[in-house]
């Protein structure tokens, strides 16, 4: 038996049952003939005694049996770079090979092994298929999700999984479970990798500078880097074009065999922000032609950016900053230098002598220092600063998201510790002599390096002139970026060397070295342009960016991300500091189909406590996004350039991608296995696994669970109900 209750409470509510049962049917046939009323009793109480004994649940126990064939599915890649020959036949042909091996020791052992291709999903593969290399890209990971599904929609339990594939996974997936489907189902994946790596003939070109900061009509230095790979010298023609394609410059090249050649158009700007295109003609045996093509975006400002430099030791560094920005047309500079205690003398952009006075200048109210956008300190500043001027310049850059510059290492000398708050950093004793600057990746996803300057890995960086005077760093603050590090001679270690830190809605940054001036004069450098002027420039109007505001801004306009793939989501952030009571704005979008969305932003808190709102956008299309912000006043509205980019395409890089296949085997327990061992393997893997019989947990098979048994108890009832009618009774 297997009650339904436990023996110690069913047994008493049996018996309760039984007697309350028996004398409800005698006492309601009082009136009734005595050999009919026992006729009812017995009715009732042999009613009742079934239905207590289908309680008792009477049984017996056996095993579950079920007769289940294992299952193996086979996938075979065939997306479009298993068409890749090598030696005398594809990597799709050397695939179906190896998993018509699989079916035939498969079939010996009487297992299922259900084979399918796969590129971005997976289809079966039906009895006279032909099958060709043709996928526009490849996702493994839904593909094979997908197979799990499909299989447990039938009943069916995996034993495991074999993929044939070369193993790079070219599409961002939209199921990226299958690692967890494996090992919820007991079921490891085993790769068995095809292909080997290939030689690629191809010419590249890239825009070590994607993004050029600049005022309208100022010469700007475009960059091209051509990298020629096993193509032998070529000669070709490098072109620099407009928006709609007009011709601005072109230069012949000659590309040296598997060697970068750079190239630098000097142009002039244009009036309004725009999208210019580096292009390259194409080779008849280049293997890819979607590389022959570099945007790059040039971001026009339109109002000067403000800036006040206080020098308190000057020197060559000091000298020629100051002498460099005031040659800035977009620039209006007012710089101060400290020749002694009683003279300093003070030179604007447009002067062409300097005034001299006997006590320092420097803004004493929040209102002057808001007639600025940069501050920037040399050494010494402590001659230029009082507690009351700190007070107001961090408010300054916290509340009216200004920013300040350390150009020089450490500001002062000894400590003035109500200045700390506005560095990035704090100080240890001692200078660190002769070193490199080192462009991090945190500089380049800053948008730093690699878009207003080259890019970490540009060989410029290592053929700039050393650099001296680093202050020693005791710890970097938190929330600190550190854009480059310095590097010592002889690969004896790294230190910080520029970083920002955001201060409130401003920020301020830190130049850790003396020496930058010697830039100016080596020519091996000036492939790139003038790397002093562009270092100095574009660092100074990348920082007032990096602000919140921009100058004269009233509006702020910020992306989480201005480079993203198709489908993946932007969120746009908005701040107000002017003074308008209803300032709400609207986010206005051009398409690279020059389709025009607005967006309405929902207004969220901010800590600063000024107005905030955000707007989330995805891209649909590949191409370049113009972002801007549309508003009641006629304010500058500031702007942003996004750029979506295209999937990878099946053909832009054809070599396989072993660590990829490994991780995601090992991750469900199963394992990478060389074309020459599969045989080997699957003998193994397929031992004793021929048709068995599974025997898994014991079940309960109840005896009454049959027809008969209920019919039976609805008889007696209803006989009992015909008699109790017949006499009349209730």
């Amino acid at each position: 038996m297997h009650p339904v209750l436990p023996l110690s409470t069913l047994i008493p509510l049996i018996l309760v049952i039984l007697a309350a049962g028996g004398f409800l049917a005698w006492r309601s046939s009082f009136h009734a003939a005595g050999k009919v009323r026992w006729i009812l009793l017995s009715l009732r109480l042999i009613a009742l005694i079934a239905i207590c004994v289908l309680l008792l649940n009477p049984g017996k126990w056996v095993p579950e049996n079920s007769d289940q064939q294992k299952v193996w599915p086979v996938l075979v890649d065939n997306s479009a770079s298993m068409s890749v020959i090598e030696g005398n036949e594809s990597r799709l042909d050397q695939a179906l090979a190896l998993s018509g091996k699989v079916a035939k020791l498969a079939e010996k052992s009487d297992l299922a092994t259900p084979q399918f291709t796969f590129s971005d999903s997976a289809a079966p593969i039906k009895e006279g298929d032909s099958v060709s290399a043709i996928g526009d890209t490849t996702d493994l990971l839904t593909s094979g999700s997908g197979i799990f599904t499909r299989l447990q929609a039938t009943g069916t339990s995996p034993e495991g999984m074999i993929i044939f594939t070369d193993g790079r996974q070219t599409s961002v997936p939209s199921n990226s479970n299958l690692a967890l489907q494996a090992r919820a189902n007991n079921a490891p994946i085993y790769a068995v990798p095809i292909g080997h790596d290939v030689k690629v003939e191809d010419i590249e070109l890239t825009s070590p500078r994607r993004s050029i900061t600049a005022f309208p009509n100022q010469n700007v230095q475009i960059t091209a880097a051509l990298n020629n790979q096993n193509l032998g010298e070529q000669q070709v023609t490098l072109k620099l074009l407009n928006e709609k394609g007009d011709l601005l410059a072109e230069q012949e090249l000659e590309l040296t065999n598997n060697k970068l050649t750079l190239h630098t158009f000097s142009i002039k700007a244009p009036e309004k922000s725009a999208n210019w295109k580096l292009s390259v003609n194409h080779l008849a045996n280049e293997q890819r032609t979607n590389n022959n093509d570099a945007s790059v975006h040039i971001r026009i400002l339109t109002t000067k950016t403000r800036v006040f430099i206080a020098e308190g030791a000057p020197y060559w560094d000091s000298k020629f900053l100051a002498q460099l920005l005031r040659q800035q047309t977009h620039m209006d500079v007012h710089s101060v230098h400290r020749l002694s205690d009683t003279r300093y003398f003070s030179i604007n952009s447009g002067e062409a002598t300097p005034s001299e006075s006997s006590t320092e200048v420097f803004p004493d109210s929040l209102e002057e220092l808001s007639q600025y956008d940069l501050i920037v300190f040399g050494k010494n500043s402590e001659h230029f600063l009082t507690p009351k001027r700190i007070d107001t310049l961090k408010t300054f850059v916290r509340d009216q998201g200004g920013a300040v510059l350390f150009s020089r290492g450490k500001p002062y000398s000894g400590k003035l510790d109500d200045l700390e708050a506005l560095e990035p950093v704090t100080w240890a004793a001692g200078n660190t002599a002769s070193f490199s600057l080192l462009p991090t990746s945190d500089g380049q996803a800053a948008g730093l390096f690699g878009q207003a300057l080259p890019e970490p890995d540009s060989p410029v960086w290592k053929s700039l002139p050393k650099l001296k005077d680093a202050h020693r760093i005791d710890a970097v603050k938190p929330f600190t970026r550190v854009l480059a590090r310095g590097t010592l001679e002889g690969n004896r270690g790294t230190f910080p060397l520029l970083m920002v830190r955001r201060y409130g809605q401003g920020v301020t940054g830190l130049v850790n070295a003396d020496g930058l001036w010697k830039w100016d004069f080596y020519p091996e450098a000036r492939e790139l342009g003038n790397m002093y002027s562009e270092y100095w420039t574009q660092l100074i109007q990348w920082m007032v960016a990096y602000s919140e505001f921009l100058p004269g801004h009233q509006y702020s306009l910020r992306a989480s991300n201005q480079t993203v793939g198709i489908q993946q989501p932007i969120v746009f952030t908005l701040s107000y500091r002017g003074s308008k009571s209803d300032p709400a704005p609207s986010v206005s979008i051009q398409t690279p189909g020059g389709e025009v969305q607005n967006l309405t932003p929902a207004s969220v808190t901010s800590e600063s406590g000024k107005p905030t709102w955000r707007a989330s956008f995805t891209p649909d299309q590949s191409g370049n996004y113009e972002v801007s912000v549309l508003t009641d006043d006629q304010s500058p509205s500031p702007a942003l350039h996004v750029v979506a980019t295209s999937p990878p395409n099946e053909k832009d890089n054809l070599n396989p991608d072993p660590v990829f296949l490994r991780e995601l085997v090992e991750s469900t327990g199963g394992k990478i296995i060389h074309p020459s061992e599969l045989e080997t393997f699957l003998t193994e893997a397929f031992s004793d696994q021929e048709r068995i019989e599974v025997e898994a947990n014991l079940i309960w098979q109840p005896a009454w669970a049959k027809w008969f048994p209920p019919l039976i108890i609805l008889s007696l009832l209803a006989s009992e109900w015909v008699i109790r009618r017949r006499q009349g009774l209730p």
